[in-house]
């Protein structure tokens, strides 16, 4: 809701950095070459920003990502049909060219995203022993009395390092999409 207010660079950044690494990818996976999966993206964000005063969120309809999906969708349909010599490309056309990602690979890559996104948001709250700890934990499934040695922590300090992250962790991701669970 705050993308309709176009002043507010704190939204729109967050947007920016959550949503376009996906629809780039995307397009990526979609068969696009770097510099138009890059238009693409351009399109599709241009395309938000004239679109969102109109937007109304309604959790029952579906989820913005869906929303945002479909339109990247779209692009990347029209896309190939110009670059085929056509208004549109047919939907064998872009079956044939392009086989995009499925919603569950969309979903998939948005997940990743936006743990990236948290992760790096979140990283410069923590000492180096606590993230490392967390890291080793959680992300690698490292034995915790190892990673104890490893980075010079009791084993139940390594233990309150990674609740004390995931915590944190958790409410980042909330911030940054209350329709995404962090599984």
């Amino acid at each position: 809701m705050r993308l309709r207010d176009h002043a507010d660079a704190e939204a729109w950044r967050t947007l920016v950095h959550l949503y376009a690494p996906l629809i780039y990818g995307y397009c990526r996976k979609s068969g696009l070459q770097d510099a138009d999966a890059a238009d693409v993206t351009q399109d599709v964000l241009k395309q938000v920003s004239t679109s969102i005063r109109g937007f109304d969120y309604d959790r029952q309809k579906g989820r913005f990502r869906d929303w945002l999906r479909t339109v990247t969708r779209s692009k990347v349909h029209r896309f190939l049909g110009r670059r085929n010599g056509a208004a549109e490309a047919s939907f064998d056309q872009v079956e044939d060219i392009a086989q995009g990602p499925a919603d569950a690979e969309w979903a998939d890559d948005f997940q990743a995203q936006l743990l990236r996104l948290a992760m790096g948001e979140i990283r410069p709250r923590f000492e180096e022993k606590t993230w490392r700890a967390f890291e080793r934990t959680w992300i690698e499934g490292g034995d915790p009395a190892a990673v104890a040695l490893e980075v010079d922590l009791a084993v139940d300090q390594v233990y309150a390092a990674k609740s004390r992250v995931l915590k944190h962790l958790r409410a980042q991701v909330l911030i940054l999409a209350d329709d995404a669970p962090l599984q």
